[in-house]
């Protein structure tokens, strides 16, 4: 029977899908194999390689900042393995130089089937990391002599913190007790003998101050008489991508809050989340927005460094959206203002860092709102809440505390799977 032409449409338009799909598929293997072919010999991976702890880095640029600030904690755990211990594998070849350029470690690229093969079977390797929660770990997953083990990129009560991902992991480490109970809360069968708390080992990594914020505090016009108070670092979070996943709200709330601290005699610190406005243009014209009413402010500092940390020693308090600043924060205990999701789809669990902190609402007005609770937290100087907090989410977070737990957890993991190998050649 001849299809009606709606029918023949709808075939003619999956074929043409279908087509797509194909072209695609095609052009990502061509892809691949041109990559491969121009890569460094030095980024290939090594059949005979001796490392015994690897990192499976599976994302693209747009996601490298996860994968940044492991990288000290890295360096010092592969100083205590001992000499060309720990390597970095990654998938994009943008990636492998740009991290190259930032370590020591070996890094090692390949798109293909072929390196990741070569890479993962190395008979010395007995522990791999993951930093985030990317599907393409599981290409990583499948290979079952070393022991896999789930990081993430920071401390946070967002909903991806929780997946049932997690499960695929031989370990977990977590920051710190706040984390197991919230997982144990919600993943059904997760024990806690497959998490290990470390802290943030990253905020072990002296910190430097950037010659850019030396500069802005001895400039005449930061210096003025009236532009000498408290600093705020404000660190707004991204706008994510979907309604549960939505923490962000720069684009409805950033220009009276920056507004509203700077009329106030604040100094503002901006350092907005480097994915802001990737996937909402609303959330790219916001950021714009804010860094010229700060540029054009001699109170306004719009940060462009490198890394996250500084900013903990230079600011007097931190307005912050639900993400790992806001936790790592605690680590100095100094005072915190978290700032609600714009958007009330986000999803939020009960009795997180939002409950237990002073907030600015989403129906608040913002600009008379945040300066209120800025300046009474500044008053306020309840030095014991925040040790409290720091505690329950981070652990001790002593000169060094959190990445000697880190190299601790590693070891045991190594050691224990070394230990399961030899008990497996046994059989």
């Amino acid at each position: 029977m001849i299809g009606t032409v709606g029918q023949l449409t709808k075939q003619a338009s999956g074929a043409a899908r279908l087509a797509k799909s194909a072209w695609k598929l095609g052009t990502g293997v061509v892809t691949s194999r041109f990559a491969e072919v121009r890569v460094k010999d030095a980024y290939r991976p090594r059949e005979s390689g001796s490392y015994i702890a690897a990192v499976y880095f599976q994302s693209g640029m747009d996601s490298v900042y996860q994968l940044e600030q492991w990288l000290w904690p890295m360096e010092q755990l592969s100083r205590h393995l001992g000499e060309n211990a720990l390597e970095i594998f990654v998938r994009d070849p943008q990636v492998a130089e740009h991290i190259s350029r930032l370590t020591s470690l070996p890094v090692r690229f390949s798109r293909l089937t072929k390196g990741l093969d070569e890479f993962m079977s190395a008979p010395s390797l007995r522990l791999v990391f993951y930093v985030n929660q990317a599907t393409g770990n599981f290409q990583g997953l499948r290979f079952p002599s070393p022991a896999h083990v789930h990081l993430s990129h920071g401390e946070s009560e967002k909903i991806s913190m929780v997946s049932n991902q997690l499960k695929a992991y031989d370990g977990v480490f977590t920051a710190g007790e706040a984390a197991r109970v919230r997982i144990r809360r919600r993943l059904i069968g997760m024990s806690d003998d497959r998490m290990f708390d470390v802290g943030r080992p990253s905020l072990d990594r002296p910190r430097v101050v950037p010659d850019e914020w030396r500069r802005f505090l001895t400039s005449a016009d930061a210096t003025a008489t009236t532009q000498e108070g408290p600093v705020v670092f404000y660190a707004p979070t991204w706008e994510g991508d979907s309604d549960a996943m939505a923490y962000g709200s720069l684009a409805m709330n950033g220009e009276a809050i920056v507004c509203g601290l700077l009329g106030a005699g604040y100094r503002v610190l901006f350092r907005p989340h480097p994915r802001t406005g990737v996937l909402q243009p609303a959330f790219r014209a916001a950021v714009e927005h804010v860094k010229t009413i700060l540029d054009e402010h001699p109170a306004g500092f719009v940060d462009t460094t490198s890394e996250v940390g500084w900013q903990f020693d230079a600011a007097d308090i931190a307005l912050v959206e639900l993400s790992s600043v806001a936790y790592d924060w605690l680590s100095v205990q100094k005072p915190l203002v978290m700032v609600e999701p714009h958007n009330p789809g986000a999803e939020l669990l009960p009795g997180g860092l939002l409950d237990r902190c002073p907030t600015l609402g989403r129906d608040d007005d913002v600009a008379v709102g945040v300066v209120e609770l800025i300046r009474r937290e500044l008053a306020a100087g309840d030095s014991t809440r925040i040790a409290q907090l720091s505690n329950w989410y981070l652990g001790p977070t002593g000169p060094g505390d959190q990445v000697k737990r880190f190299i601790s957890a590693s070891t045991s993991m190594i050691e224990s799977r070394s230990a399961q190998l030899a008990a497996r050649d046994r059989l």
